[in-house]
């Protein structure tokens, strides 16, 4: 389950016009600096630039380019969590974010781009020069209204588009005729027009912004009638005088008169959609936009989606189609301006309620659908809505009237924290409403076991114990039996995760039988892998294995959950491991990685490569084995603060793995293939992982006779013979049951070790056969 992730460059949805000198600046600048800072007025192009500057730029950056969008971030401290996000590292780990990022960006060669920072200059600033300090070979592109002031900073200023009056206007000319060629089939600019089209684009001071919106009206308004009109509204604003307008008053005066175009049902839907932080949905827009009242402020629901219509084909709003459908969104000015016309107030006031309740609506279903099968499609919502989301539970913290609305929020968004890899924030949340919302109610239970839960899962002990007296207590005196039952499962949870065994396996089952006699279906599913856990690892691997498939039995009946399922097989496979049943345990593992992908669940990935790298070890497969480690050593490094949670029956059998593969194929060969699989996407590893175990195994002695192509490790003149007798890398990966990409490595690595620039030069350099093992 994933969408594009924050960090992925966006395709253009728009042809890219002029700039030809700002982007051969940025590549000059990021030559010689490492922060640069786009720097210009709302509208003018910040973001275009910097994105396509970082689609030319990206073979400099092995390691990536990541965009990381914070318009719609209100609050600094989730600045490091957000930028962790488009990074795709999950926040499982108990280090503060920006200490998880210096650590996991201090090897990269990357991009990092921070757009729209004017709102967080000062957090954007003491980030950018910490990730920088910690990572000699990180790149970082802002786009800001103002400079970060940071030591070593470049600015480059991206003025509007050309129009003196000498000059021919090119880029002006060129992006007003391309985006009114798609808002009029049949629009040219052509001799008769020509003037007032340059005189136009003139008048707007060449901002791209300006420009796109005035086009909009083309539908209804001739060039020459369109300047006649901006004139007359440029003059009533600066007094009839004649001297220049500045140019942020010029985008606001496009943008007003956008406004007073548009219809009353289209200005509403303006002003209270801007209340939106993210792209949206129309049911979001009919949620957060109709209102029935007064004539003035009425906007029915069946309404909404014509003035939704409207301020598309205005350029007001813009529609972004994606795998999931049509969403829309608001460039961050256009957003702005409708901001102040909602304006502070009882009318802003009911538009927040609305956008808070419709998200609170949504945290309900999503919770009683977790363990469903919509579970994925309920993720993708939450996912995609996670800016919005924010908003809510900001409102939710701030409301005077109902401050437990964010408590229940945060609560029910527990599978959201959990599998989407946001422990970290979902723990911030957490803790702000039970200080906010300190009474007496089975949300506080549910949030003082929670945030136990995510501490474990982090790694971090802390007053784990104190939350869950506070818990018990709180549930005894309001006689909420669901949340005792939970508090003291995660009491003998954390006991385990201490390293403390005793009384655990009877503390569990009593409080299984609680949640039995509560109905509580989804504590029965979870508890079933919880305890089997536990009696895995201290022996009691029949007993476990039967909690597991109990817990399998239960969501029989929805096939598409994969959270639960994934967790239960997971810990059945390491059941039937310890049971000497292997091939058993391999196909629990294969059915396990394959929900933990759909879900892009790193931390359950991670869990499922290390069995597939111990069956490879007793296979004796051995580079594969150092592969799978090193692709799960990636995930664990990204995912939380100590690998294997810590448990030492893991890292033996972990050890035992790694130890045979190094034997096998020496400390230089077992590093060079484990760094492979840490190089390898998570799709990638996923792909390994499945891949047909029955490959030819290790001969008995690893080492190979020295021969044509010495310099190579063992893999790398196997696959280099490959080459020679004809094959296509696909071909070779499917004999060597090895992912595609590793095979494109290899020879990578084989060319540049030989100096060569094409594949065809490998069977020529070679003297005599490259040795290869049996097929």
């Amino acid at each position: 389950m994933r969408n594009r992730s924050a960090g992925e460059l966006p395709a253009e949805a728009t042809s890219f016009v002029g700039r030809r000198e700002e982007l051969a600046l940025l590549d000059t600048c990021l030559r010689q600096a490492r922060l640069v800072t786009l720097t210009g007025p709302g509208g003018v192009g910040k973001t275009r630039t910097a994105v396509r500057g970082a689609h030319r730029l990206r073979s400099r950056f092995p390691d990536g380019v990541a965009l990381v969008p914070l318009s719609a971030l209100a609050d600094p401290r989730l600045l490091p969590n957000t930028v962790a996000a488009a990074l795709d590292l999950p926040e499982q780990t108990a280090l503060p974010a920006q200490d998880a990022l210096a650590a996991y960006l201090k090897d990269k060669t990357a991009l990092l781009i921070l757009d729209t920072c004017e709102h967080l200059v000062d957090a954007c600033a003491v980030l950018a020069e910490e990730l920088l300090r910690a990572a000699p070979q990180l790149h970082v592109v802002a786009t800001s209204r103002q400079p970060l002031d940071v030591a070593g900073e470049h600015i480059l200023p991206v003025p509007p588009l050309d129009v003196a009056d000498s000059g021919p206007a090119e880029d002006a000319l060129r992006l007003f005729t391309d985006r009114a060629a798609a808002a009029v089939p049949g629009f040219t600019v052509d001799d008769d027009n020509r003037a007032d089209v340059l005189a136009l684009c003139r008048r707007l001071d060449g901002i791209p912004l300006a420009i796109e919106l005035a086009v909009s009206r083309l539908r209804v308004l001739s060039p020459e009638e369109m300047l006649n009109r901006l004139d007359h509204r440029f003059q009533l604003l600066t007094g009839g005088r004649r001297t220049a307008v500045p140019r942020h008053q010029t985008l606001r005066t496009t943008i007003g008169w956008s406004y007073e175009l548009s219809t009353g049902p289209e200005r509403l839907l303006w002003s209270r959609l801007a209340v939106c932080a993210g792209e949206f949905s129309l049911e979001v827009a009919e949620a957060v936009g109709a209102e029935a009242g007064g004539a003035g402020d009425a906007l029915p629901a069946g309404d909404v989606l014509d003035a939704l219509i409207g301020l598309v084909e205005k350029s007001v709003v813009l529609r972004v189609e994606s795998e999931d459908g049509t969403r829309y969104r608001m460039l961050d000015t256009i957003r702005e301006f409708g901001l102040e016309q909602l304006g502070p107030g009882a009318e802003e006031e009911r538009t927040r309620r609305r956008h808070r309740d419709h998200f609170l609506r949504r945290a309900r279903l999503f919770e009683a659908g977790w363990t469903g099968d919509r579970q994925v499609e309920l993720l993708r919502q939450m996912v995609r809505d996670q800016a919005d989301v924010r908003v809510a539970l900001e409102f939710c913290l701030a409301d005077p009237d109902d401050a437990s609305a964010g408590l229940r929020m945060a609560t029910l968004l527990w599978g959201y924290w959990h599998c989407a890899g946001l422990l970290t924030e979902g723990r911030y949340w957490l803790r702000r409403a039970l200080d906010r919302c300190p009474e007496d109610r089975p949300e506080r239970v549910k949030a003082l076991w929670l945030t136990c839960w995510f501490m474990d899962l982090q790694g971090e002990r802390g007053d784990t114990y104190a939350l869950l007296d506070e818990a018990e207590a709180v549930a005894l005196r309001i006689d909420d039996r669901t949340g005792l039952a939970w508090a003291r499962a995660f009491r003998h949870h954390t006991r385990y995760f201490r390293g403390r065994t005793d009384g655990v396996a009877e503390g569990f089952e009593a409080a299984r039988r609680e949640l039995a006699a509560q109905g509580d279906t989804t504590g029965l599913l979870m508890s079933g892998f919880f305890v089997g856990f536990f009696h895995v690892l201290n022996g009691g691997t029949g007993e476990g294995i039967a909690l597991c498939e109990d817990s399998l039995r239960r969501n029989a009946d929805t096939p598409a959950e994969l959270w639960s399922r994934g967790w239960a097989l997971w810990v059945k496979s390491i059941g039937l491991w310890l049971k000497g049943d292997h091939p058993e345990s391999i196909e629990c593992a294969r059915q396990g990685i394959r929900a933990k992908a759909q879900l892009h669940e790193l931390m359950g990935i991670a869990h499922f490569l290390e069995g597939f790298a111990w069956r490879a070890a007793e296979l004796r497969h051995f580079e594969r084995v150092a592969v799978l480690q090193g692709a799960a050593d990636a995930l664990w490094r990204r995912a939380v603060k100590e690998p294997r949670f810590g448990i030492p029956v893991l890292h033996d059998l972990h050890g035992g793995a790694a130890d045979a593969a190094r034997e096998a194929l020496g400390n230089d060969g077992y590093d060079t293939a484990f760094a492979e699989g840490g190089r390898l996407p998570v799709d990638g590893a996923v792909e390994l992982a499945l891949a047909d175990e029955a490959a030819p195994a290790a001969p008995a002695v690893p080492a190979q006779p020295p021969g044509p192509g010495d310099g190579l490790t063992p893999r790398q003149r196997q696959v280099a013979g490959l080459v020679a007798r004809g094959l296509t890398n696909r071909e070779i990966a499917e004999k060597l049951v090895i992912s595609k990409r590793t095979v494109d490595a290899h020879v990578e690595h084989i060319l540049a070790k030989f100096g060569f620039t094409s594949r065809s030069q490998i069977p020529a350099a070679l003297a005599g056969p490259v040795p290869t093992r049996p097929d």
